[in-house]
């Protein structure tokens, strides 16, 4: 098990508490010399072919997430131009799926060897109601997560 990471994971929803991880991802960078990947993940629409019959979605819907997809592409890269300035060949995707298990199996599929993210700190009902990306990836990474409370 190599302990010093080579492949730093940034999960990015383009949010300000996603932001917040750039200092960390930096320095984590500069220390370990790690390569960088950053990704954001588009919750899918629902697959018409497997929506009741009483709920259907326009041509309308379906143009506005492949739209949101590609502006998502371009989000990524802006952040990486913004945020990881003179950090060279940082890696970028963005992927369909659900924000937590597209994050680990990317994790695991790209030998990433630390994932940074920060977390809302939501408790009770909240915590309840809309659960964590953050804590979820820490159940079912394969590798370690540093997670840091939101500063806002």
């Amino acid at each position: 098990m190599n302990v010093i990471p080579t492949n730093i994971l940034w999960p990015t929803d383009f949010s300000d508490l996603s932001t917040a991880a750039v200092p960390y991802v930096r320095q984590y960078r500069e220390i370990f010399q790690a390569k960088v990947h950053v990704i954001h993940v588009c919750v899918p629409v629902p697959d018409p072919d497997f929506l009741p019959d009483s709920v259907a979605l326009s041509d309308a819907d379906i143009q506005l997430t492949r739209t949101w997809f590609e502006a998502s592409k371009d989000q990524v890269q802006r952040m990486v131009d913004e945020h990881l300035v003179g950090i060279p060949d940082v890696v970028t995707k963005v992927i369909r799926g659900h924000p937590w298990h597209e994050i680990c199996g990317y994790a695991k599929e790209s030998g990433i060897d630390l994932i940074i993210l920060g977390t809302h700190g939501r408790t009770g009902l909240r915590h309840a109601l809309m659960g964590s990306v953050a804590e979820r990836v820490v159940q079912h990474a394969h590798c370690p997560v540093l997670t840091f409370k939101s500063p806002v």
